[in-house]
C-alpha cells in the first residue's frame, strides 16, 4: 500500500516524514490511516478524532518501593 504522510512520526527505527509518499504494508498502512497519521496516495485525509472534552481522566497510583539495608 501507498501512503502520503500527513504528519511526521516514528515507527519502530522508521522515520515518516510529513508529505513522504511511502510504500509500507497493508497492516500498517491501516494503522497509520486509523490513527491519522497517514492517508492512502491519492485517498482524501480522514480527520482524526479528536478526543471530547471531560475524557481524560489521570488516574494516579500511588506505590512504595521495598527499600531497606540489608547487611548481613
Amino acid at each position: 500500500m501507498k501512503i502520503l504522510c500527513l504528519t511526521t512520526f516514528l515507527d519502530g527505527r522508521d522515520r515518516f516524514e510529513k508529505d513522504d509518499v511511502r510504500s509500507v504494508t497493508d497492516e500498517d498502512g491501516a494503522r497509520f490511516i486509523a490513527h491519522g497519521w497517514a492517508q492512502e496516495q491519492g485517498g482524501e485525509a480522514v480527520a482524526a478524532a479528536a478526543p471530547a472534552a471531560g475524557e481524560t481522566t489521570l488516574t494516579i497510583q500511588n506505590g512504595t518501593l521495598g527499600l531497606g539495608d540489608n547487611h548481613g
